[in-house]
């Protein structure tokens, strides 16, 4: 299976270099990575400039300014839909909270389901380096959009997964309009109403090793608002 590996980066310089040698040692030998980057003033495209003259499986796409996760998304899939040549796509963040050594896992389970899911909240999944509110927060959250929504998947909100391309091409993925966390739940909500076959696998999301969180309150308001128009949408 041919796959494309997407992460979104903004000020990931400290972490870049060596997220992307771990998965190239990690992913198969022909799976290629594109990175987006939001116009990083600590250089993050730089390097992965300088990175992909040497590795031709790499690529960077980039942004003229903080755009947000949701429409960095949203333009790598256009590309790699565009591109025609994937046939399923991986998505993670760039800080090491999403455990390279999982990849290869959430690839062979994509050869039998659309949408695969590294989730923290099933049996074997789990959550280090956290404080108590980050849990709860996110715990809460997830609970939240399951009962507005109806969406039957423990973790709604989790960036780790892999989905077919052949399946994404059904969904309206660019009139996904939130940029934080909401846009995963949404995005898979249009999955779920068009039948896709979903797993979730259990893994364990580690606090960034470098860097700050992007999280805030817009991205927060988001996850309140955005489950209640799922629930009278039909898309």
């Amino acid at each position: 299976m041919k796959v494309r590996i997407i992460i979104p980066t903004y000020n990931e310089a400290e972490n870049i270099t060596p997220l992307i040698a771990e998965l190239f040692q990690a992913a198969p030998v022909d799976a290629r990575i594109l990175v987006v980057d939001d116009g990083s003033p600590d250089g993050t495209a730089g390097i992965i400039r300088a990175l992909a003259a040497k590795e031709p499986r790499l690529s960077l796409l980039t942004r003229p300014g903080k755009l947000g996760m949701g429409s960095a998304y949203r333009a790598a899939f256009r590309r790699v839909l565009d591109e025609g040549a994937d046939e399923a796509i991986v998505t993670m963040d760039a800080d090491f909270s999403h455990n390279p050594e999982y990849v290869p896992q959430l690839i062979r389970e994509a050869e039998n389901h659309d949408l695969v899911i590294g989730s923290r909240y099933i049996a074997g999944g789990g959550i280090e380096n956290w404080e108590l509110w980050r849990r709860a927060l996110s715990w809460g959250g997830n609970l939240y959009v399951r009962m507005i929504t109806g969406l039957p998947i423990r973790d709604c909100t989790a960036g780790f997964s892999c989905m077919r391309t052949d399946f994404l091409r059904r969904v309206p993925f660019e009139r996904v309009k939130p940029s934080g966390y909401a846009w995963w739940f949404t995005l898979r909500m249009m999955l779920y109403r068009r039948g896709a076959r979903i797993r979730e696998i259990p893994v364990t999301f580690t606090e960034r090793r470098l860097g700050q969180s992007k999280i805030n309150t817009h991205i927060i308001y988001e996850g309140l608002v955005e489950p209640w128009r799922i629930r009278f949408s039909k898309s």
